[in-house]
């Protein structure tokens, strides 16, 4: 099932990536990729980003509608944050977020390991472009 965007309604992006630098990158590419953006938000670590998803939970409006996040980080690395989004987020969703893994990896263990959990929509292979966001977004959202 894939989810309508609308011009009248932008896209909420967050990325979930340790690297600052990627992390920027990322956020010009989303920007200038030519979409109906609301905001991209950038979490440099993975509990900071859940804190965030837990404080507005209840608050369709401002919840992303699509996650990005990068398996290899420190304190928490992306299926610690898969973990955590299982058990406190998904559960409380009322609407449909598409989480896709924004990873360097190319090692089918780790492919294969995020789309064991239900939550994962995607598998993206750093660096992300233009191309490569929309062929996603296509996959996931329709627009009108």
């Amino acid at each position: 099932m894939k989810q309508e965007l609308t011009d009248s309604m932008g896209l909420k992006i967050m990325l979930v990536d340790d690297d600052d630098i990627s992390s920027y990158i990322n956020s010009k590419v989303i920007e200038k990729a030519g979409l109906p953006l609301d905001h991209v938000s950038i979490y440099l670590q993975g509990e900071k980003a859940l804190n965030h998803l837990e404080n507005i939970i209840n608050n369709e409006q401002e919840f992303p509608d699509l996650i990005l996040l990068d398996i290899n980080m420190p304190v928490m690395d992306g299926w610690g944050f898969l973990d955590k989004y299982r058990e406190k987020i998904w559960p409380k969703l009322n609407k449909r977020v598409v989480v896709s893994m924004l990873s360097s990896s190319f090692y089918q263990e780790d492919i294969d390991k995020a789309f064991s959990y239900p939550q994962v929509n995607d598998y993206v292979s750093k660096p992300l472009t233009s191309a490569g966001l929309k062929e996603l977004l296509g996959k996931h959202f329709t627009n009108n």
